[in-house]
């Protein structure tokens, strides 16, 4: 800031020079300029003041014609109308005698010299925290010469770091890229147009959007797996909302796939480390960015990328990203991670792992979980998933535990590979706070069947080619919730007491504040193995296992704009959209995964099932807060818009009241609901998947209490369901479980209407706005309960926290 005193010394000294430069003195003659007395000080002033006076006394200061120099490169730079100021907090006399002079050292910020200032009408005043990063050579340099008195200005442009640098792969035409033709891709044994890529020992592919990818030689690292070379085709996934993958030749050499149908024109390729084909992917998953428009162009480059994105492999869709942005992260694993995941081997008496994965929320759990699973596949022909994260589940969409066994790597954000279980329990909450025994007891359900059915499989139903694979055992990689205090912190300590597990993958932040206050390192065994763990106190004497310390990841969807919120709504909603093959069967040791996405109308224009309740179904079940409140009228409305959960149940496991019902306590309807009716037990049911009730049908006219005595008196109410479950799994269930889930907005709109449109929605399927059910525009009428924003306080403060 510029004080008065200043400008005043300032606006002196050019006077002085200007005298000199009309009339100047003989040789050997000195002028001197009179120093302001102390009278002449103005009285103090505020620092607005002080700045405008200061700013206007300069602009005063300035000669009107300036020397011109004779070699100047840059007339800003080397412009002759800089002057040197005093800090505004020095008004000593003596500081004028200063003022001429640049080859003082910098001042002590708690006192001593003053610090003297470039100040320039075309380049910014150096802020004080950049005055330490001068060198020594700017003390005794030309007060003119801008870029060695401040050298950070000089390049204002950052020069890229190989840290931002992606991708490293130079792709050039027939030397490690190659357009097949439709002959090459027969004898190879590829369907389809596809292209041939080339890797050396050096190259690194970061990708954005989605392809098949085929391995023919060698072997190649991706997000955590290494693929070798077969047929066996990958899809990949590669949206901007998560980490985009980076191919890289792996160190093993597989043998070259059809080495002697190998064309002529593509023998050059063989002097490559890896060999790839990469093949379009018709899947129809980009259209859920239609969907979902905050997903919208997700599996493209930007608008502000565009510009410099290459798509060097003839392929639709696909691009090839060179420099790390703010919308796209490349995958990347931090030390800590490669040196767990490196101490990883197979027991030699083939004791069968436990990887049970720990940490607060949004610290990189489900990304080091898909690299753990991939990593394992590389050693085992199947890994166990278990999933404990009722809001960001990996396989399923959220409010459900499941158990899954994957067979093939893990390619792609959640909302990429919807699966049909193996076995999974409906909660129907993105949290255990409101039902936390019934969520243990899923949980604990999902183990028992994990060591009983899955753990040690009796026989080998795997028909892969690659028999070096650990086929016999399968271990199991246990993702946790991120609620990691108070009674979440108390879930996860029984699941890991119910695993015992071998390894605990523990993702801390640089502060603990997950953990109780009773820590000590903790290594294998209880004791230091020079990467411990903070642990629990009470259990660390307990514990067998090895405690690895990862550090936490910053989360790449997060940098890019996408909450969890987000996230959740692109996973149900890809969900109902995701079209199963109609004869799977899951359980056992299949994974079922879906194998494209009908994006071509919304959920509300598709055609649904329409179910008779008193027939297909034997009791509907509300769980969650208040669901004990609803009575047997209200239950039409409660299912209107719900999403529930398919139960398949043992025989017997859950008592249906058949018997005839006297007039006083008739249903008012067939619904088969009872009041505060608890959920059938996880040790025998299980929940196949979910369904959209899209509307309940209104109810006949009113009947008399004489037709409530027979059944066929009551009225038919039936439910119209979307699901996308195989009709074989839908005989299975004879109960419907709501939670507290709902559809998100994306779901109940029609997007055919406002495609290229940014506010005007239109109609949904034909009906106007304003009929729209459970939809509403605009602003809530005045007296409407629950139809305004929900406030949430967020100061108030505990006593503990003051």
């Amino acid at each position: 800031m510029l004080s008065a005193v200043a400008a005043r010394k300032a606006a002196l000294a050019a006077q002085a020079e200007r005298q000199t430069l009309e009339s100047p003195t003989p040789s050997g003659s000195g002028s001197t300029t009179p120093a302001p007395s102390r009278s002449e000080t103005p009285k103090r002033k505020s620092t607005v003041q002080k700045s405008r006076s200061a700013t206007k006394k300069i602009k005063k200061s300035q000669p009107k014609s300036m020397p011109q120099q004779t070699t100047t490169a840059d007339a800003f730079r080397d412009q002759t109308d800089i002057i040197v100021v005093q800090s505004e907090d020095d008004g000593s006399d003596d500081a004028m005698s200063g003022l001429e002079e640049f080859d003082e050292g910098p001042s002590d910020r708690n006192g001593g010299a003053s610090t003297r200032r470039a100040w320039s009408p075309s380049q910014p005043v150096a802020d004080s925290s950049d005055e330490d990063s001068v060198d020594d050579e700017a003390e005794n340099a030309n007060p003119l010469d801008i870029s060695t008195l401040f050298p950070h200005l000089s390049h204002p442009k950052q020069v890229p770091t190989d840290d931002n640098v992606l991708s490293t792969f130079e792709p050039v035409l027939d030397e490690n890229v190659f357009i097949l033709t439709e002959d090459e891709c027969h004898q190879l044994g590829l369907e389809g147009n596809a292209t041939l890529v080339g890797l050396d020992a050096d190259d690194s592919v970061c990708v954005l959007g989605t392809c098949s990818l085929v391995v023919l030689h060698g072997s190649i690292n991706l997000l955590g797996a290494t693929i070798s070379s077969s047929t066996v085709k990958h899809r990949v996934y590669a949206p901007r909302s998560a980490p985009l993958p980076v191919i890289r030749p792996g160190k093993e050499t597989g043998s070259m796939v059809h080495a002697d149908k190998f064309p002529p024109r593509l023998r050059d390729a063989l002097q490559h480390k890896a060999i790839i084909a990469l093949h379009e992917l018709k899947t129809d998953v980009v259209g859920l960015g239609r969907i979902c428009r905050t997903f919208e162009g997700v599996f493209e480059p930007s608008r502000w990328q565009k510009s410099s994105i290459e798509a060097p492999f003839d392929i639709p869709g696909l691009y090839m990203i060179r420099q790390q942005s703010r919308e796209c992260h490349a995958f990347w694993m931090p030390p800590s991670w490669s040196k767990a995941l490196d101490m990883l081997s197979p027991n030699d008496n083939m004791i069968c792992g436990t990887y049970i994965i720990k940490g607060p929320k949004n610290s990189g759990k489900s990304t080091f979980a898909r690299t753990l699973t991939n990593h394992l596949l590389s050693t085992y022909k199947r890994v166990a998933f278990l999933e404990c994260d009722l809001g960001q589940s990996e396989f399923t969409p959220g409010g459900m535990v499941s158990l899954n066994v994957i067979s093939s790597p893990i390619l792609g954000p959640p909302f990429t590979h919807p699966t049909l279980p193996n076995r999974a329990h409906f909660i129907g909450s993105t949290t255990p706070r409101s039902s936390p025994s019934h969520y243990l007891d899923a949980v604990l359900s999902l183990i028992q069947a994990y060591r009983l059915d899955i753990q040690t499989p009796t026989l080998d139903f795997d028909d892969s080619e690659d028999e070096t694979l650990i086929s016999d055992v399968i271990p199991i990689v246990v993702n946790t919730m991120g609620w990691s205090k108070g009674l979440g912190f108390d879930l996860t300590q029984k699941i890991e007491s119910l695993l015992e597990p071998t390894d605990i993958f523990d993702i801390h932040t640089p502060v603990r504040e997950e953990y109780p206050t009773s820590i000590a390192p903790v290594g294998i065994g209880g004791h230091n193995n020079g990467y411990g763990a903070y642990h629990d106190q009470s259990t660390m004497d307990a514990t067998t296992a090895r405690v690895h310390v990862l550090d936490a990841v910053v989360s790449s969807s997060s940098a890019a704009g996408y909450t969890p919120a987000d996230h959740r709504a692109i996973n149900i909603l890809s969900y109902f959209h995701a079209r199963f093959p109609i004869d799977a069967v899951p359980g056992g040791f299949n994974q079922v995964n879906a194998t494209e996405w009908d994006v071509s109308r919304p959920l509300c224009a598709q055609l649904p099932y329409k179910v008779d309740c008193s027939v297909a179904f034997d009791k509907i079940v509300l769980t969650g807060a208040g669901s004990e409140d609803v009575v047997e009228e209200e239950i039409a409305r409660v299912l209107n818009g719900a999403i529930v959960g398919f139960i398949k149940c043992d025989p017997g496991a859950i008592d249906v009241d058949i018997g005839a019902q006297s007039s006083r306590d008739a249903p008012p309807n067939d619904i088969p609901y009872t009041r505060q009716f608890s959920p059938p037990s996880p040790l025998s049911s299980e929940c196949v998947g979910l369904g959209l009730i899209r509307g309940v049908s209104s109810p006949s006219p009113a009947i008399t209490s004489t037709d409530h005595a027979s059944p066929e008196g009551l009225s038919k109410t039936y439910l119209h369901i979307l699901t996308p479950l195989p009709h074989t799994l839908l005989a299975q269930t004879r109960v419907l479980v709501k939670g507290e889930m709902e559809l998100p907005v994306w779901g109940m709109l029609d997007f055919r209407n406002f495609e290229g449109k940014d506010v005007d929605m239109g109609d949904v399927v034909g009906v106007e706005r304003d009929n729209v059910p459970y939809l509403q525009w605009g602003k809530a009428p005045d007296g409407a309960l629950g139809a305004e924003k929900r406030r949430v306080r967020r100061n108030l403060m505990r006593r503990g926290q003051m």
